[in-house]
């Protein structure tokens, strides 16, 4: 969702997402992740990985049958590194095309499984830029302020 400042991107995303979970709370959870000009890799791998389970083997997933959404706030907020990339966002393009990602202190793969993300973000705020090759995994959504 795409929209400025005070619009109810927030708003609405959460709401959708606590109406589902209790409709359905063995089927689906949402973790809400925040970022920042602050927010890295590793710093979202940590947030990531919450509600996570080991399921088998290299396999991680929210617990039982359960789909984990991840609603991240504020998409485009990271900085530009000297490279002109955003570590943060770059770890979700490796989970949206490859399904998985490292564990940093073990340096082994790990599988994961029956999440989904949804993102909100302000264009009008933070770098300007998200990678073209983790937005074409999203259906965009302009949020306009609503009238009185």
């Amino acid at each position: 969702m795409i929209g400025l400042a005070g619009c109810g991107k927030t708003a609405l995303a959460k709401g959708t997402l606590t109406s589902i979970v209790a409709k359905f709370p063995e089927n689906f959870n949402y973790q809400l992740i925040n970022f920042s000009y602050y927010t890295d890799s590793t710093y979202l791998q940590i947030q990531l990985e919450q509600f996570l389970k080991k399921i088998a083997g290299k396999q991680f997933g929210p617990p039982g049958k359960q789909k984990l959404i991840y609603f991240i706030d504020d998409l485009n907020m990271p900085q530009l590194d000297t490279y002109d990339t955003q570590s943060a966002i770059a770890l979700l393009r490796q989970h949206a095309d490859y399904e998985h990602w490292y564990d940093i202190g073990k340096l082994a793969l790990k599988d994961i499984v029956n999440t989904q993300m949804l993102a909100a973000m302000n264009p009008s705020a933070g770098s300007f830029f998200v990678n073209p090759r983790y937005m074409r995994h999203f259906w965009t959504a302009s949020i306009p302020f609503p009238d009185n």
